[in-house]
């Protein structure tokens, strides 16, 4: 196997025209170029050979991995050449590029990144923008002419072009990105006009070790180690790694009664079912109404309102106008309307800060008493199960612990991690049926009560060891009022 080292990038551009390029070695076709990029699998030797068994044309690889594997190609008698590059991410996302005609992006892109509100955010881009807008993020890869099930929050590279690709020429792209993409480098290479920082609390920390390493995935999307610096950059000053990151790289800032900030909302007002404020930007005072609830929803208004008038220039007047309109997110505080005269939620919290923001807003709107169902996940950071129990706790009367996709663990072993959150007195049942922990809440709940089930969502299945069954709170919770109460 011939090794050609260093091969520039104008040659691998040039070569590209007769096949297709690809780092996913299953996708491999004959003729095809394969790039290894380097991962945490330890499998490459099995990637190449798979991918010289479905006759690729050649191997790209890291210039300082050739030692890596020497061994490997060595034994391979082939005339297929091994190509050795610098900044093999680099090179794959142009020649990528280059294949699907996206050397030139025409799309209008906005990213966000943090622990909360990827998913609100995304959708208000989408509602304020003023062309039509692909969203691909946590509930599914909504690409407009064509709708894909997400897997994960963030595609993987290739897919990632290959899906804007397909997105109407006029479109633009309003994407959650998740740390571990970031860390990953998932998105290498896309072209930002506005990279959004929603906030920063403990979660992931099973990947990333500790928050520290957490932040520092975040925010690569800020410092150009993504690829490409973002044209701007929205950061949340209400948060502390916000503001940390705004110390540390600069940029236009959102925040609540924080005269600090570049957007700043103050007076605020909550209703049921809208909150109203002032929005502060310069030397100019708005009013502003957001048919949502939580002052969590006012910083991811912001956050969208901030990130479309600093790259689009469209007006604030025009803006604040058209988010009075906005129909809600999936999954996201969403009423579940019955004749009981019980406020009923669904809700996807699934972190302490989640949780904690969502029931803390719901005391704003508490009649009589607040019942909570939720539980933590399985194969997932431990460190947040007690902390997640004692928010619960902290805001609500009656709490039901129950299952939330436990995957290969234990419920046992789940509920005795979140017991040391249990608050003195706190009135908490266990019952590890989801269904059947619903089914108690809604049979304690009465007129006036506030019933919130949290940690699931838009989700539509409970995830048991490698299985993912059918299950959706939303649609539980519809089946329950009429009957079996």
């Amino acid at each position: 196997m011939a090794i050609i080292a260093n091969y520039p990038l104008d040659k691998i551009l040039e070569w590209t025209g007769s096949g297709n390029v690809t780092c996913d070695s299953r996708k491999i076709k004959a003729g095809d170029i394969f790039f290894l990029l380097p991962g945490r699998s330890h499998r490459e030797h099995i990637y190449c050979q798979e991918a010289l068994n479905r006759g690729c044309s050649g191997i790209v690889i890291e210039e300082n991995e050739i030692e890596n594997f020497h061994e490997i190609f060595a034994c391979q008698a082939t005339n297929i050449p091994l190509l050795t590059t610098e900044n093999i991410y680099q090179k794959f996302v142009c020649t990528l590029k280059k294949s699907l005609n996206l050397l030139e992006n025409s799309h209008p892109t906005f990213a966000v990144t943090g622990t909360n509100g990827k998913t609100t955010i995304t959708y208000l881009l989408r509602h304020l923008l003023d062309i039509p807008t692909a969203v691909m993020g946590t509930i599914q890869y909504d690409l407009l002419e064509k709708v894909i099930p997400s897997t994960q929050t963030t595609p993987n590279l290739e897919d990632l072009y290959r899906m804007i690709a397909i997105l109407p020429k006029s479109a633009a792209l309003a994407i959650e990105l998740s740390s571990h993409a970031l860390d990953q480098r998932r998105v290498y290479g896309l072209d930002i006009d506005g990279a959004i920082f929603s906030n920063l609390t403990g979660d992931h920390l099973d990947y990333h070790g500790d928050t520290e390493h957490y932040f520092l995935a975040k925010r690569k999307l800020f410092s150009g180690e993504n690829g490409n610096m973002p044209r701007h950059s929205i950061i949340n000053l209400n948060d502390a790694y916000g503001q940390r990151l705004y110390r540390e790289l600069g940029g236009v800032t959102y925040g609540i009664e924080n005269t600090s900030a570049h957007y700043n909302a103050v007076d605020l007002r909550f209703f049921p079912d809208k909150i109203i404020f002032t929005l502060v930007h310069g030397e100019e005072k708005y009013f502003c109404e957001i048919p949502l609830i939580g002052a969590f929803n006012v910083e991811n208004g912001l956050a969208a309102l901030a990130a479309i008038h600093e790259s689009r220039s469209i007006e604030l007047e025009h803006l604040i106008e058209k988010i009075k309109t906005f129909p809600g997110v999936p999954g996201r505080l969403q009423h579940v309307e019955n004749d009981q005269e019980i406020t009923i939620l669904v809700d996807y919290a699934h972190t302490e800060d989640g949780l904690r923001k969502v029931l803390e807003s719901l005391q704003m709107m508490k009649r009589r008493q607040m019942l909570t169902v939720f539980g933590c996940g399985g194969d997932r950071d431990r460190t947040k199960r007690p902390k997640m129990m004692n928010v619960a706790c902290q805001f609500s009367d009656l709490v039901f612990v129950t299952s939330d996709n436990p995957r290969h663990e234990s419920m046992k072993a789940i509920f005795e991690d979140m017991k040391p959150g249990i608050l003195y007195k706190s009135c908490v049942m266990f019952e590890p049926d989801r269904r059947k922990a619903i089914a108690l809440a809604l049979k304690k709940a009465q007129k006036g009560d506030i019933v919130l089930v949290a940690g699931k969502g838009h989700e539509t299945y409970q995830q048991i060891g490698d299985e993912k069954l059918p299950f959706s709170d939303i649609d539980t919770v519809k089946a329950l009022l009429p009957k079996g109460i």
